[in-house]
C-alpha cells in the first residue's frame, strides 16, 4: 500500500517515482558511478553533482512504459557527459541553500548566511543537472563569483505568486507564497528586496518581514501589520513544518525575521510537536512598527 506522503516526481505517482530512482541508480552503477538518493526525488553522485530527475520524469510520463528503460539510460548518459571538473559558465552561476550540518562537512570558504543556520553556497545550473561548490577551485574569486551568482539569481523568471491568509480567522495573517519552477526558489531570499519589489510589488518595511523557506522551491513572506504578527509567525511555522515534512527537497521549518539591511534572526524554531518562540525578538518586532510610525510622524 502506497503512503500518501511518499515523494512523487512530476507526472509520476509514488510507485513510478520509486521505479525511476531504482532504475537510475542501476544505470549509474553500470556506467561506473556510485550514487545516493537525495530527498527521495534526486540522486547525488560521489563527485558532488546532483542529478535532478524532474525532466526525466516528465519525459517518461509522455511515452509508453516499454520505452522507459532506454529513455532513462539515454538521459543519464547525456547528463554524465557534463564534466564536473570544468569551470562553470558565468551565466550558469547561482546560489543554493545548505543547512549548517552540511556546510560544516563540505564548505571550505566564507559563504553568505542569509538566514541563521542556512548558507548560500555557490552553484552552477546546467541542463538537467546542478553542481554545488564547497570550495572555490572551479569558480575563482569568491566576491566576483557571488556578484555574478546573485545577479543571475535576480534575473531568473519570476516565481508564481499567490497570496492568502495562513489563518482565515486572523485578518492580518496574509502571506505571500512564492513558488519557483527552478531549484532556486528558497535561495531567492538572498535577493529578497528585489523579489519584494518585483513580485508582490511592495517596499521593504522598516520593521522587517517574516520569512520561511520550507523547501528549495518555496519562499514565503509575511509583512507585519499588527500585533497578530506573532500568531501569524507561529502558524507559518506549523505550515512550514508540515510542508517540509511532506514535500521533496526540504530545507527548514523555521520562521525568520529579516530586516531591510538583510540581517536575519530566527523568530520561531519549529519541532515535530511544538515550537519555540524567541521572546526577545518577538518583543522587538511588536514595538518596532510603533517606533517606525512615531519616527515617520516626527
Amino acid at each position: 500500500m502506497t503512503h500518501i506522503d511518499e515523494p512523487k516526481l512530476p507526472g509520476l505517482n509514488a510507485t513510478d517515482t520509486r521505479w525511476l530512482l531504482n532504475e537510475a541508480q542501476r544505470v549509474l552503477t553500470e556506467l561506473g558511478h556510485s550514487s545516493s538518493v537525495l530527498d527521495g526525488v534526486a540522486l547525488a553522485l560521489a563527485d558532488g553533482r546532483e542529478l535532478g530527475l524532474d525532466n526525466p520524469a516528465r519525459t517518461l510520463s509522455l511515452m509508453p512504459r516499454r520505452r522507459w528503460p532506454r529513455a532513462v539510460r539515454d538521459q543519464l548518459s547525456t547528463l554524465l557527459a557534463m564534466r564536473p571538473d570544468q569551470r562553470p559558465a558565468t551565466a550558469d552561476l547561482r546560489v543554493k541553500l545548505w543547512p549548517t550540518e552540511r556546510a560544516d562537512q563540505l564548505l571550505t570558504y566564507d559563504a553568505l548566511e542569509p538566514l541563521p543556520g542556512l548558507f548560500a553556497v555557490l552553484a552552477a545550473q546546467g541542463k538537467g543537472a546542478s553542481h554545488e561548490f564547497g570550495e572555490l577551485d572551479l569558480v575563482g574569486d569568491r566576491d566576483e563569483a557571488y556578484e555574478t551568482a546573485l545577479t543571475n539569481l535576480a534575473a531568473l523568471p519570476l516565481p508564481r505568486h499567490t497570496r492568502r491568509r495562513v489563518d482565515p480567522r486572523v485578518r492580518g495573517s496574509w502571506v505571500e507564497f512564492l513558488d519557483s519552477p527552478d531549484a532556486h526558489g528558497a535561495a531567492r531570499v538572498v535577493v529578497l528586496p528585489e523579489v519584494l519589489r518585483r513580485v508582490p510589488g511592495t517596499d521593504f518595511p522598516i520593521h522587517g518581514v517574516l520569512v520561511a523557506v520550507p523547501t528549495k522551491f518555496e519562499l514565503w513572506v509575511h509583512v507585519p501589520v499588527d500585533e497578530d504578527v506573532i500568531h501569524t509567525a507561529v502558524t507559518m511555522s506549523w505550515l512550514a513544518h508540515k510542508t517540509r515534512s511532506e514535500e521533496p527537497y526540504p530545507i527548514s521549518p523555521d520562521v525568520f525575521l529579516v530586516s531591510p539591511d538583510m540581517k536575519a534572526v530566527r523568530l520561531v524554531r519549529s519541532h515535530r510537536k511544538s515550537c519555540e518562540l524567541d521572546e526577545r525578538v518577538a518583543l522587538e518586532l511588536l514595538t518596532a512598527p510603533e517606533s517606525g510610525r512615531a519616527r515617520e510622524a516626527g
